[in-house]
């Protein structure tokens, strides 16, 4: 019976990204968690892409981390620029219109950027990295840093938790992943792309074709469309998801330490006549973790090579 289900599922999700209960994905006393995991190793293998929906994050902090983000956004160019990333060595704070080009055969990316990376309050070998320092807030808005965090912090738990279901899908050892982000090169952002100018041409994308750098990224909306992914059947596809869900795809590195069973999809976001906000979690692990012994990559040096040559004022 159970082949026959996951057979009836793969028919289903010809035609819809696989959408996984996540409140059962991680019971192990529901009877239905082989069935959720058993959907996580269909999303991750073969899509890059999932939907969760019954996560423990409060849709109304998912809704005031919006609401801030929104507020920082909303300042003039001069108040925006006290945290502006381009006076840093690193990737914290805010990124003007076409901050990033994650692909050279289009513009910069046509929207504006705020990140920022963990709060590591301990002393470790990794500190005088770039891409280890020390966030930056806007000191004008209140709340900010609090609000955002806390928000971080429930990221990283999801993150985490899915990553170890994985695990259990793919038959690894404990701990093949998940325990490898006491450190982490972590980093949320929030995007937002103004709506599209009559000036932009086919080479404007809000980010244009790519697949993601890191592990796992989580993605929060708010219902403005935009995103579309290279389905399985190498058509693009639009991807929406409820304001109470949450976008997962994998990228580049978990693709490498999976020896290439997980899959990073590649995917863009097209600008419109509305403007949009989205807000990615990349959940990337500790600097020295090794992402193939075969090829000596470490995940550090892999990362801080492709932000080098993605944020603009890194490459100039």
């Amino acid at each position: 019976i159970f082949d026959h289900y996951i057979l009836l599922l793969r028919l289903i999700m010809l035609f819809d990204i696989p959408k996984i209960d996540y409140h059962i994905l991680c019971d192990e006393n529901s009877i239905n968690s082989q069935l959720e995991i058993e959907k996580l190793k269909i999303a991750a293998t073969e899509y890059g892409f999932l939907i969760i929906k019954n996560h423990p994050i409060n849709f109304k902090n998912i809704m005031s981390v919006f609401s801030i983000y929104k507020q920082f956004f909303n300042q003039s160019i001069e108040d925006k620029s006290k945290v502006t990333m381009s006076n840093t060595s690193s990737n914290r704070g805010w990124g003007g219109l076409r901050a990033e080009q994650v692909n050279k055969d289009f513009n910069p990316d046509y929207k504006e950027i705020f990140d920022c990376g963990p709060n590591i309050n301990f002393k470790h070998k990794f500190e005088e990295l770039p891409y280890y320092s020390k966030n930056i807030w806007p000191e004008q808005i209140p709340l900010f840093e609090k609000t955002i965090m806390s928000f971080y912090k429930s990221c990283e738990t999801i993150s985490l938790s899915i990553l170890k279901q994985i695990e259990i899908s793919l038959n690894y050892s404990s701990n093949y992943f998940s325990d490898k982000f006491n450190i982490p090169m972590s980093l949320l952002r929030c995007n937002y792309y103004p709506q599209r100018s009559k000036e932009l041409s086919n080479k404007d994308f809000g980010i244009a074709t790519h697949t993601d750098y890191g592990c796992l990224t989580l993605l929060f909306t708010n219902g403005t469309p935009g995103l579309e992914i290279e389905l399985p059947s190498k058509k693009w596809g639009k991807i929406t998801a409820k304001k109470n869900e949450i976008i997962v795809n994998f990228g580049d590195m978990l693709e490498i330490w999976s020896n290439k069973k997980i899959k990073a999809t590649h995917h863009r976001v097209k600008v419109n006549n509305k403007e949009r906000y989205s807000i990615p979690f990349f959940f990337n692990p500790q600097y020295d973790t090794i992402i193939s012994k075969e090829n000596k990559i470490l995940a550090g040096e892999y990362l801080s090579k492709k932000y080098n040559s993605t944020y603009i004022h890194k490459i100039t």
